[in-house]
């Protein structure tokens, strides 16, 4: 889902490269029924996804990683030492993005991962986005807004949101039911 939005909303004009693979991906299928309902929902078309398994090389050269849960995160980073000042949760990253201003995307990824270890700590959980693989339709629904808040924040903060949905930076500590929705 993530990918999807993101490619999705990110500004046409940015030189930006989107891509995803799962530690443990269902490879050459597409989406699940249930999560491709609530994509379409917000006007993303999910056909042509497949699945790909996470390789290392794929993280090597990428500015960012984010990840839906920390033990994603956990085996890029075991996969790839190097990569661990680029991979977050894409909740985790919104969250030390909180009040970083958007700039240069190389210095807002430097300053979340600088923020590591001095932000305000999180339990357990808390920076996982849940996942929606073989749920029901509500379940794919709600998951797919808690995706789009960090697409929305992290699109905003690294400069990459198209103008029809950037977002004013009070705006950004809205919940999803509060923004609206891109349909």
């Amino acid at each position: 889902m993530a990918e999807l939005l993101l490619r999705g909303w990110v500004d046409p004009a940015a030189d930006v490269s989107v891509s995803s693979a799962g530690t443990q991906a269902v490879v050459g299928h597409g989406i699940d029924h249930s999560s491709a309902a609530a994509l379409g929902q917000l006007g993303i078309d999910p056909t042509r996804h497949r699945g790909r398994q996470f390789e290392p090389w794929m993280a090597a050269d990428a500015d960012v990683i984010l990840t839906a849960g920390r033990e994603h995160r956990d085996a890029v980073m075991t996969a790839l030492p190097s990569a661990y000042k680029r991979s977050f949760t894409m909740k985790e990253f919104a969250r030390l993005l909180n009040d970083v201003p958007p700039g240069d995307p190389r210095a807002v990824v430097a300053a979340a991962a600088a923020r590591r270890g001095v932000a305000k700590p999180v339990s357990a959980g808390e920076d996982d986005v849940r996942d929606p693989y073989g749920r029901a339709i509500k379940h794919a629904k709600t998951i797919a807004e808690e995706i789009t808040e960090n697409v929305y924040a992290t699109l905003d903060a690294l400069g990459f949101a198209a103008d029809r949905w950037r977002i004013e930076r009070p705006e950004r500590a809205r919940t999803a039911a509060e923004r609206p929705m891109p349909y």
